[in-house]
């Protein structure tokens, strides 16, 4: 169903194996040399920005260091012009960053409403499904060390975001707006570049658009933020998701 591409720019990439087959060594055909020759003023322009990138995202971490939950209002639009499809979902969005047993850990909530109820939650062990029609939620375990890190780096540390993409400048005139590139072939087999926004005023994210590999479009956009709202812990285990959201 639509509304569990939710946060694909992080999840798909973080909770599959990224066992990655090297290819064998090849010349490169003189066609593709002169394209990469063309493409060097491209390269350039982004050397030209990387200081610039590199201090808004320093600048972000120092707003979000404190960050201990963070809840908002969610809208997400998914476009899919393979079959002319377009569809809306609403709901709040939860995060929790506790330290647990001297270590630091983080969580993500998403309870969807509109159309239909639903429940997504994102741990560091792993991602948790639930839906009216299930007894118990559907659990998928994480599979890496990098999992969680490529998971909630946009909301704890947006300075490891240049560990799993290529940061560029946005095409938003917002001043932390940027573009992500995946650099993992696992992460590219999924999509090809993604969006993200982050508010001047809170430091976190304001809109998440992926573009899939088939052309499919998800934004998601957040609204009516508040941070540091008690939020019990209870709310984000497997537990919480046996009665019906």
């Amino acid at each position: 169903m639509k509304r569990f591409f939710i946060l694909t720019l992080l999840v798909m990439t973080a909770f599959a194996a990224e066992n990655e087959t090297k290819s064998e060594e090849v010349k490169t055909p003189p066609a593709e040399i002169k394209l990469k020759q063309e493409n060097s003023p491209a390269k350039s322009e982004a050397a030209k920005s990387a200081p610039k990138i590199d201090k808004a995202l320093e600048e972000l971490g120092v707003k979000i260091k404190d960050l201990k939950t963070f809840t908002a209002d969610f809208t997400q639009l998914d476009i899919d012009p393979l079959f002319m499809d377009e569809s809306t979902h609403k709901g709040k969005l939860s995060f929790l960053r506790a330290v647990m047993e001297g270590k630091t850990n983080c969580f993500l909530r998403f309870d969807y409403t509109e159309p239909e109820k639903s429940v997504t939650i994102l741990t560091p062990l792993g991602i948790l499904i639930y839906t009216d029609d299930m007894t118990e939620p559907q659990i998928s375990p994480a599979r890496d060390g990098n999992s969680a890190d490529i998971i909630f780096s946009t909301f704890v540390s947006p300075a490891a975001l240049k560990r799993h993409y290529e940061v560029l400048p946005g095409k938003s005139q917002k001043a932390y707006s940027f573009k992500l590139v995946p650099k993992s072939p696992f992460a590219k087999s999924f999509f090809t570049e993604a969006e993200v926004d982050f508010s001047e005023k809170t430091g976190l994210p304001e809109r998440l658009r992926q573009i899939k590999i088939n052309g499919q479009d998800i934004t998601i956009n957040f609204t009516n933020a508040e941070l540091n709202a008690q939020l019990p812990v209870d709310n984000f285990d497997a537990a919480s998701l046996k009665k019906k959201p």
